[in-house]
Formats: C-alpha cells, structure tokens, sequence
C-alpha cells in the first residue's frame, strides 16, 4: 500500500494551484487584457463586458491629452475630419495682439432622444477656455473638436468618449468655432448642463 507523506501532498497542493493561476491568468489575458490594450477580441467577451472600448488607438495616444474625468474612451480610427480633407491654411495664420474678453456662462442643451446636436463658442487662435458639463441623466456620446473659420469641411477631434460629465481646459489652435457635438443614444431626452470661462464668444 502506497503511503503518502506530507511533502508529497504539498507538492501536489502547489502544483494544483499554479495549474488554476495560469488558467485565470489566460483567461484575464484574452477576456480583459487583449481587447483592453490591442484591441483583440477573439472570442468576443472583451465587447460583451465593454473591455474593448478602453482601447484607445495609437493616433489617440499622439493626440491632444484626454481629461482625467473621461471613461470608456473610444477607439479612434480617423480623428477628426481625415486625412483626406487638407489643413486650411488660415489655421497658420497668427494670433491677435487681443483676445476675446473674458466672460463666464451656464448654459443648458437639451439633447432629443435618439437624436443629436452641435453646441459651440467662437474662439481666436491661442485663446483659452476652461469648461465643465454634465447631464440629467446616463451617458452620451460626445466629439469635442474644433473648426477653422471659414472652413467647416476641415476639424480636429480633442477627444471622443462616452460620459455623463467632462472637464478640461482647451488653448484654441486656430481661429474659429470650438465645443462639441453630443449623441443621445438613450430613449430619453437628456439636459447638458455647460459651465465655461475663458476667452470666447457665444455662437448666435
């Protein structure tokens, strides 16, 4: 009769443990790590569980810093209006010897459900702008970008996410109108409430 002896049983204690470590590692490899950080997602859990929308792409990491306040960042194929559409060349033009003056504003936007809509502040090139928002109720969708004047074929995207809220602060690099498009994918109308200071113009 075989007798087993402690040492014997530890071992095999240890070995059953590291057996189940490495299974929960892969697991965590493929479910959350992969689609998380590139974007695989081979048997489709990382969309189920929504860790595929925190890939952020390497045009997104090599674009204007994101606000810390932002979650489920969005993978960005194309920021902005593409590289197919030129820069205007009235976005290299200088800046003013003057700036807006500075101003304060709460503004409330009502968001239809299933629809969306652009709500946006004139700014001169290098003027500064700090914002916050948040709404009534869930989640948008949101584009924070920037058009140059003149020129609304041409944009670049700040950043691109779904959130209920977001703060920051933007130095315009070019003049023209900035602020932000918001999709309501939701059932239900939703209220942004924008609270901003800075050196702009409220569009008429």
């Amino acid at each position: 009769m075989t007798e087993f002896t402690q040492e014997s049983l530890d071992k095999k204690s240890i070995l059953k443990q590291v057996f189940i470590a490495l299974i929960v590692g892969a697991l965590l490899l493929v479910c959350a790590v992969l689609p998380a950080e590139y974007g695989i997602d081979v048997l489709g859990v990382g969309k189920f569980t929504g860790f595929s929308k925190l890939y952020v792409s390497d045009t997104t990491k090599n674009s204007t810093s994101l606000p810390k306040t932002l979650h489920k960042i969005l993978k960005i194929e194309n920021v902005g209006s593409g590289l197919n559409v030129p820069k205007p060349l009235s976005a290299n033009n200088p800046s003013p010897k003057i700036q807006y003056a500075d101003r304060t504003d709460e503004i409330s936007v009502v968001i239809p459900a299933g629809k969306g809509l652009e709500y946006k502040v004139n700014m001169l090139k290098y003027g500064q702008l700090k914002y916050e928002w948040i709404t009534d109720r869930g989640e948008l969708y949101f584009d924070f970008h920037g058009e140059v004047k003149g020129n609304s074929n041409y944009f670049e995207s700040y950043a691109i996410a779904y959130s209920n809220n977001m703060a920051g602060s933007l130095v315009a690099p070019f003049e023209g109108p900035h602020g932000w498009y918001f999709k309501n994918n939701s059932e239900v109308d939703m209220t942004v409430k924008i609270r901003m200071i800075g050196q702009y113009m409220l569009k008429k």
